[in-house]
């Protein structure tokens, strides 16, 4: 049978999931309550499902980890929530779950998802690819808009009292500072109003996250040691250890 991670912030319906899956004949890892745990725990070890709750701790919640998880790892991911009101099945929908299971559940519930995904990922022809997603579509306040099919290579940020356009491939990376974010180019800084898990989910995929407070543009490094990437001139950033297959993977590290 499968073996499964739970990732749920409630301690005892996480345990009762747990039992659940054990009753069914599945192989349920130890569960978390976080997106940074989740993440770490998938690049440990080979999961074949994740059951996930939309209200979980850590700096994303449930959807925007599912979607990191489809992009990262390739693996399904089943929602387990108490939440079905039209906005969250919204953005939900725009991470292309294997399920969605509302609380409370039962053992069948689970046993018919459960089953579903498996076989839908795993032995049909071919598997769905991870969504390309913006901000909008998985903001709780919005429900998700048709997307355009316009790709620029540009973006306006405040300097001043005006916008000014930054192309994509001048930036070097950006930076988290509490309230704000700062762009960073080889002559410029720039700060603006957003967090890190909103800018990533709108940039390019030239731009991957290496920490909880960075985004770099993987043009622009020029080295790579375990640890820490180099970027522009003698900028040496943090790598943490969630996010370092996936900076190993798109580096097409030889040797």
């Amino acid at each position: 049978m499968a073996k499964i991670l739970i990732v749920e912030d409630e301690l005892l319906i996480a345990a009762d999931i747990q039992r659940a899956l054990i009753r069914l004949g599945h192989s349920p890892l130890e569960p978390v309550d976080n997106s940074e745990e989740a993440l770490e725990t998938l690049s440990e070890n080979s999961v074949e499902l994740v059951l996930m709750d939309i209200n979980i701790n850590g700096e994303m919640d449930g959807i925007a980890t599912a979607l990191q998880v489809r992009r990262q790892f390739n693996i399904p991911v089943i929602f387990l929530t108490a939440r079905t009101d039209t906005p969250t099945l919204n953005r939900a929908k725009v991470a292309q779950p294997y399920g969605y299971i509302p609380k409370p559940y039962t053992d069948d519930m689970l046993k018919v998802q459960v089953e579903l995904a498996i076989y839908n990922a795993y032995q049909l022809p071919a598997t769905r690819p991870a969504p390309s997603l913006t901000v909008a579509e998985l903001s709780p306040e919005v429900p998700a808009p048709a997307r355009s099919e316009k790709v620029d290579d540009f973006l306006f940020v405040r300097k001043g009292a005006r916008w000014v356009k930054v192309q994509y491939a001048d930036i070097l990376f950006f930076e988290s500072k509490q309230n704000y974010v700062q762009l960073h180019t080889a002559t410029d800084q720039l700060v603006f109003d957003s967090t890190l898990k909103e800018l990533e989910l709108s940039l390019p995929n030239t731009f991957l996250k290496t920490h909880r407070s960075y985004i770099v543009n993987l043009g622009h490094v020029i080295a790579y040691e375990d640890g820490y990437v180099e970027i522009g001139k003698e900028q040496f950033l943090p790598v943490s250890r969630t996010f370092m297959p996936d900076l190993k993977n798109r580096l097409h590290l030889l040797g």
